[in-house]
């Protein structure tokens, strides 16, 4: 099941899906996004985390071996793995479906990577991961949202920002969402809850 990034929210308020595939080059967002999927798991059980980077050379028996040793007693399990560059190979590919095919209540298996190209989103893996669990492209702000998404941000530090401060920020900071992510939190730290004017 595809969603959008604005529906991750409600959708992990309902249910946790047995796998992601959380994919976008707009790294707060996608932080962001993996951090949710994480805290929900956290909150419904899942205590232990192991994290997997698919780099040059990566040994892919070794993704497949974590699942195998888990006890009768094992408490619920995350799998996180990084692909750096979208695309595992075929015999990573083929570990991935492997995986897929295990992930349940006491395993949710997280893949995470760049925005995929068309070869790469029809491929068996990333198919596999989309019919089991939810499959979250996450596309970068435009110039156009920059200062709504700013705005509301900034809402959710509990600041009140007139106009003009929130084309400031978006001007300053030139599409970068990292370095707006970091003013906001700056200028709560600085002048607490409450308005906040270009001015300030």
């Amino acid at each position: 099941m595809k969603i959008r990034a604005n529906q991750l929210s409600s959708h992990l308020k309902k249910s946790l899906a047995p796998c992601y595939l959380v994919t976008g080059d707009e790294h707060l967002l996608v932080s962001e996004a993996l951090d949710a999927i994480r805290d929900a798991a956290k909150a419904r059980g899942f205590g232990n985390r192991e994290l997997h980077v698919a780099t040059t050379g990566f040994d892919w028996g070794q993704l497949t071996a974590s699942t195998g040793n888990m006890s009768l007693f094992a408490e619920q399990r995350i799998i996180e793995l990084r692909l750096p560059t979208g695309k595992p190979g075929r015999s990573g590919g083929q570990a991935i479906v492997d995986l897929v095919g295990q992930a349940g209540p006491e395993l949710l298996f997280i893949v995470t990577g760049p925005k995929l190209d068309r070869g790469s989103t029809n491929s068996k893996w990333a198919k596999s991961l989309d019919q089991k669990g939810v499959s979250l492209p996450v596309w970068p702000i435009t110039v156009r949202e920059l200062p709504g998404w700013i705005a509301n941000r900034m809402r959710q530090t509990g600041l009140q920002p007139d106009r003009d401060a929130v084309a400031m920020i978006a001007d300053r900071v030139e599409g970068n969402l990292l370095a707006a992510g970091q003013e906001i939190e700056k200028l709560r730290l600085l002048l607490g809850e409450g308005k906040v004017t270009a001015q300030d």
